[in-house]
């Protein structure tokens, strides 16, 4: 008996439906890849095929009306095997959830540990405490960029991170692809330092090594250009979940954003050489956002600004103030809104794909009220966190009487900062202070790039006790050790890494001194006036807690030459050869006559005097 196309499908769907309800568990079934790992790829639902991907959004007021918003995005790709060939005729790779833009790069390239991030504004450590996530998912201000690769030797390694850099510059329209040898380093204390081993990182070929290779641009731009492409990497794109709140004018419209991208290489073999296991990209995405909420409110009431009214005014009551006249209060303590006031828009339904609901928390303290919006109707819930379960408009409101009373942020371990000393166009210094507020002695890592037109003198490195006890430390008690490479003209920068103990309630400050060296006129950008931007200073707290924090961009000025001089030379000369050479040209061409056989030599040349010639010749051919 012969079935249809159509028969034999609904026959399939109910065989894998059976195999799948058979398991131990009937509400939640697993399909499980190995009997060592519970690695999931599917479930067959009643609403659908559900995959392994998770989305999370947490608000959380700062103090003086700050508001920061992390959403996270988590998500898995397929089993693969290391040992397995791509090019055989009955082979195929399988996309779900994982983004197909990005797995064939990262295996082309040997990945093993990839991590990219795109930062602008500024934080405010000292109001608003640690960064998101320990600060192990910012970067620097511009583009960072830093991965685990795996090859044959480090010749190698670099040409499979240059195509890496060259991929993900297409991926996310960005200007990834200028990273070179003059912008890559290859940390040795900096970037999870426990992990300096490897350890715990799948090693394809045993014959290979990893390397960590790690570069940044810090006058890079951060633009929708570069939010859009992270959207269609997540298997929403954008369209629904939480996802669908990001925007791109309202999220680079904020005082600081951080866009994270972080891939890792599991494989079920707990050996380090897993080239025969089954091995699969682990990738989680990060968004964080700070914004002003009385800014923006005040942006989407008055679009084009004006002076407030007497009703939009708040008086500073701690200062003498009457019925006609007071001090005006810098921030209200009174605030209501929602989350489509700040991104402009609901969130668009629920996340069908995930395992999980997509959820949102809210992280707020007793004074303040979050509820959910669910079309026109207001929940709330104990713990404030609400999941988002069916295709509806949803929306978090939230409204507080003093919003000066906000959950106690964490103090952060260690402050630092970096700033440019010395004058004049051919010498200069760097000077870092690192201020330790905590009654424990913080370890670190100090992790340093400078380009090479900046010739560092480690001999000049000198320490310096600002505050705290000043007598009885030397450099060699705060540095237990250090790495330094040489920058090579054009060729290599500055590396600079030390490992360092910074006392308990002091303040230290580190300094050197360098050269600028002179460029080439084609090496100046076309803004070569504004300056050339170094990339931050990057810190790894390694004790007490583990903690990153990256210091401020610098400014550096070099030697720039008058490039309008050039210009105003090839003006004059073009003028003078235009000049010559007309000259020349009116005199080898033309012919110098007096003024009357010029008169007659164009009287001939006139259509009337051509016509009666004419004439005459008609005339005297037949005879008239």
């Amino acid at each position: 008996m012969r079935h249809s196309p159509i028969t034999i499908a609904l026959l399939l769907l109910c065989k894998l439906a059976f195999v799948v309800t058979s398991t131990e568990d009937p509400e939640e079934s697993k399909i499980k890849t190995s009997d060592n790992h519970d690695n999931e790829l599917f479930r067959v639902m009643e609403g659908g095929i559900e995959y392994p991907y998770e989305e999370v959004l947490n608000v959380r007021p700062l103090p003086h009306n700050h508001l920061l918003s992390s959403f996270q995005f988590q998500m898995n790709s397929e089993p693969f095997y290391p040992g397995q060939s791509l090019h055989g005729f009955e082979t195929y790779d399988h996309y779900t959830v994982f983004p197909k833009s990005l797995e064939p790069l990262l295996r082309r390239t040997d990945v093993r540990k990839l991590h990219l991030r795109f930062t602008r504004g500024y934080w405010d450590s000292e109001e608003w405490g640690r960064l998101p996530h320990q600060g192990f998912k910012s970067g620097g201000s511009g583009v960072e960029l830093w991965a685990v690769v795996e090859g044959s030797s480090k010749q190698e390694a670099y040409n499979k991170w240059k195509s890496l850099a060259n991929g993900l510059s297409g991926s996310f329209c960005a200007s990834i692809n200028f990273i070179d040898n003059a912008k890559t380093n290859y940390p040795v204390f900096s970037f999870q330092p426990v992990e300096t081993n490897f350890d715990g990182i799948p090693l394809f070929n045993e014959t290979n090594e990893l390397y960590l290779m790690h570069a940044s641009l810090a006058n890079e731009p951060i633009c929708t250009e570069n939010l859009t492409p992270l959207l269609t990497l997540l298997p929403s794109k954008g369209k629904s979940g939480i996802s669908s709140l990001l925007d791109g004018h309202k999220l680079f419209d904020s005082i600081w954003h951080n866009m994270a991208i972080d891939i890792q290489t599991s494989c079920i073999d707990n050996d380090r050489y897993a080239n025969n296991g089954e091995c699969y990209f682990e990738m989680e995405s990060n968004v964080d956002v700070v914004a002003h909420v009385p800014s923006i409110l005040s942006r989407n009431k008055h679009p084009i600004p004006k002076p407030l009214g007497g009703e939009d005014l708040h008086c500073d009551l701690s200062k003498p103030y009457d019925a006609y006249q007071c001090f005006p209060s810098p921030e209200t303590t009174e605030i209501q809104f929602s989350l489509s006031d700040i991104f402009g828009k609901n969130i668009s339904g629920a996340n069908d794909l995930s395992f999980t609901h997509s959820k949102i928390c809210a992280s707020v303290s007793d004074n303040w009220l979050a509820t959910i919006k669910v079309d026109d109707g207001l929940f709330g819930t104990d713990d404030n966190c609400f999941e988002l379960t069916e295709n509806r408009n949803y929306d978090i409101y939230m409204e507080s009487g003093s919003t000066d009373k906000v959950i106690p942020v964490d103090d952060v371990p260690i402050y630092a900062s970096r700033s440019l000393t010395g004058y004049g166009q051919d010498h200069g210094g760097l000077r870092t202070v690192f201020t330790n507020p905590t009654h424990k002695p913080v370890r670190l890592s100090y992790y340093e790039s400078l380009p090479w037109f900046m010739r560092v003198y480690l001999s000049t490195l000198d320490m310096e006790v600002t505050h705290g006890n000043k007598e009885g430390f030397t450099l060699n008690d705060i540095v237990e050790s250090q790495y330094y490479i040489p920058s090579i003209d054009r060729k290599r920068s500055s590396q600079l890494e030390f490992i360092m103990t910074i006392p308990a309630n002091s303040t230290i400050a580190l300094s050197y001194e360098f050269d600028k060296a002179l460029l080439h006129f084609t090496e100046y950008p076309p803004d070569a006036n504004h300056g050339f931007e170094i990339e931050s200073l990057i810190i790894t707290i390694l004790e007490p807690i583990p903690y990153q924090l990256r210091t401020a961009t610098l400014l550096v000025y070099l030697s720039t030459p008058d490039f309008s001089m050039p210009y105003n030379v090839i003006i004059i000369s073009s003028t003078i050869m235009g000049l010559i050479f007309g000259t020349l040209y009116n005199l080898i061409t033309k012919k110098m006559v007096p003024m009357e056989e010029a008169e007659k030599i164009l009287a001939t040349r006139s259509i009337k005097y051509k016509l009666t010639m004419l004439k005459q010749r008609v005339v005297s051919k037949f005879g008239f």
